[in-house]
């Protein structure tokens, strides 16, 4: 059987309000095996996985071959499977080998809403994989999850034999089974900004590679062209000069002295040799290699600007040496039960490295009861993540870190919002004094976000959101930060941001992760802070 391709072929797209297309004369092809579509949020990655499965028509441009079988799994965990029903009743060995490799118990298809978002997110792979799809379009499986989903996923991936596609903002998940990358990136070109689809081969770490060092190599050729553009411009003004110096030498005539021999001696010199249309010709020529030279200059394209700023600024840590201090126990999830009727053989265990404290649940499989865990001592300076699967008790933890930072100002971004939470936070926004929102929008611009679209009304998004509610706790000089997944529904450029910003932050930091990605560059930071 011959590989197939998936081809994407000079699309152009606009969306009907739009002034301009989202993106024109888009090429890409999609081989077996995995690739990444990656890029900024908004940026067009969605709009163009639903070209490619038909569900959005292009202005121009085609995908080919028009007869592949494609099955896409949403990124929303709340859409019900199609075909749950039929998989429900479905016991080929290939079906129950991914019911095995995904950890799907039988009763979860009859009972989809009960089921918790990691769950759900096993089930609708599932529904996808058994359609046996020639194209299998994943929209970011991860989120939400917790670790064991992460890798019972990249597994399945692993195993998919199709061209697959992953749209997602999970380096690890890419790293561990993606060939290719696509990227979605915003460049500079003739003083405007475009948007460029970009292959890379490789996962995300190899990819960005080659895109860090793609950016030199464009920026030192801008730098050259501009060089020699001022070069050819200076030797273009000297050689005018000289022209007009010949042209007004011939319109008003020059009036040698007779006793001056080497003036006359040089202007015979220059009628025998037509020096005069030799200096005219050599001006045409370097006005041509100076225009082939801007010319050259104006089709390099760079990456646009992004902003790298501080924040933090007249933001000071507490003066206390301890901010939080839990001594060694054990919490019960259940407040009605004492921490003496639970058993170790029922409890979540909490253990500490550097920066980072991991719940363990039972080894049985058995949902805990409470958390036991060591003494914790949180400084003004410290930053520490919390890891560990879903239901381990990680809210439990940072519940009571919360009750024990008493008389601490503090900043508290949830996990999950809403629709009022937004509605609350722009209120919030337009009653601050001129020089706070400037602070608060110039902070949000450095988080990879645009205010510009904030302000004329756009609704954010969950990621626009975290973005705003954390810029928006600057005002209060927070000496204590608690992010609950901060990086759920965010982009990778914006996750860059986020721990390149939090891991300068000079107060005390407490986060909940399941990226594994973020937590190491957060630790890392914080181990040079």
């Amino acid at each position: 059987m011959q590989p197939i391709t998936l081809s994407l072929s000079n699309i152009t797209f606009t969306y009907p309000t739009a002034d301009s297309p989202l993106f024109a004369q888009a090429n890409c092809t999609f081989p077996q095996g995995w690739t990444a579509v990656l890029g900024d949020n908004g940026i067009g990655k969605s709009t163009l996985m639903a070209i490619a499965r038909g569900k959005l028509r292009p202005d121009s441009g085609q995908v080919s071959p028009n007869n592949l079988v494609l099955s896409y799994c949403p990124q929303d965990i709340a859409v019900r499977p199609v075909n749950l029903e039929d998989f429900a009743a479905d016991w080929q060995p290939e079906t129950i080998r991914i019911r095995e490799r995904l950890g799907i118990e039988d009763d979860w298809a009859y009972r989809y809403d009960t089921l918790s978002g990691g769950e759900r997110k096993r089930l609708q792979i599932a529904c996808a994989l058994i359609l046996n799809p020639d194209v299998l379009i994943l929209d970011e499986p991860t989120n939400h999850v917790d670790e064991p989903t992460q890798q019972a996923i990249i597994e399945v991936m692993r195993n998919y034999q199709g061209i697959g596609i992953v749209v997602s903002h999970d380096v690890t998940l890419i790293d561990a089974t993606c060939t290719r990358c696509i990227m979605f990136e915003r460049r500079h070109v003739n003083g405007r900004n475009l948007t460029e689809i970009i292959t890379y081969q490789g996962n995300y770490s190899q990819a960005t590679q080659q895109k860090h060092c793609n950016d030199r190599a464009a920026s030192q050729r801008l730098a050259d062209a501009r060089k020699e553009i001022s070069r050819l411009e200076s030797a273009q003004s000297q050689r005018f000069a000289k022209v007009q110096q010949i042209e007004s030498a011939k319109q008003h005539g020059e009036r040698i002295n007779p006793k001056d021999h080497d003036a006359r001696n040089r202007r015979n010199l220059a009628k025998m040799t037509g020096l005069d249309a030799g200096v005219s010709r050599s001006y045409a020529q370097l006005n041509g290699r100076l225009a082939k030279v801007r010319q050259t200059g104006e089709a390099i394209s760079t990456a646009s600007k992004r902003y790298d700023g501080n924040i933090w600024l007249n933001i000071e840590p507490s003066s206390r040496r301890e901010l939080i201090r839990l001594k060694s126990e054990v919490i019960p999830f259940n407040k009605q039960l004492l921490p003496e009727q639970l058993k170790d053989k029922s409890l979540t265990m909490a253990a500490q490295s550097s920066n980072v404290i991991r719940l363990n649940p039972p080894q049985d499989g058995e949902a805990p009861q409470g958390v036991k865990i060591p003494l914790i001592s949180i400084g003004p300076r410290d930053h520490l993540a919390i890891i560990g699967p879903n239901g381990a008790g990680k809210t439990t933890l940072i519940r009571a870190m919360i009750d024990a930072a008493i008389d601490i100002p503090m900043l508290v971004i949830q996990q999950n919002t809403t629709l009022a939470d937004t509605e609350r936070a722009m209120t919030l926004l337009h009653g601050l004094s001129q020089a706070d929102k400037s602070m608060v929008l110039s902070a949000y611009a450095q988080l990879n976000a645009d205010p510009d679209r904030l302000l004329q009304g756009e609704v954010a998004s969950p990621g626009e959101l975290r973005k705003l509610l954390l810029c928006l706790g600057l005002v209060s000089k927070p000496q204590l930060i608690v992010m609950d997944e901060p990086t759920n529904h965010l982009d990778l450029n914006s996750k860059v941001a986020f721990a390149r910003t939090l891991g300068s932050y000079p107060g005390a930091l407490i986060i909940v992760s399941h990226d594994d990605w973020f937590v190491r560059q957060l630790t890392a930071a914080n181990g040079s802070h």
